[in-house]
């Protein structure tokens, strides 16, 4: 797998906002999982909670393509033909 994969670690607090912090990063699918069981291994507090996110789905963004762009008058155009 040639995926690259973040650990990010949530700091859960009840007075103010939660902290989040990438432990992790441009991580191998193993190497993830070992060092996730690691930090959940040695973890000493119940209000930290670790995720793992695949970084292929960070920083997209869905593009359209300049044929399905239209212009004004291409829309007034359209709806005359209905």
């Amino acid at each position: 797998m040639s995926d690259k994969y973040l650990i990010i670690e949530q700091h859960k607090f009840s007075t103010f906002n939660d902290s989040w912090n990438v432990k992790y990063a441009n991580q191998s699918f193993d190497d993830t999982f070992n060092k996730l069981s690691a930090l959940e291994t040695l973890k000493d507090n119940n209000d930290k909670v670790y995720y793992i996110v695949n970084q292929k789905h960070l920083w997209s963004k869905d593009v359209k393509d300049d044929n399905e762009i239209k212009t004004a008058t291409q829309e007034t155009e359209q709806q005359e033909l209905f």
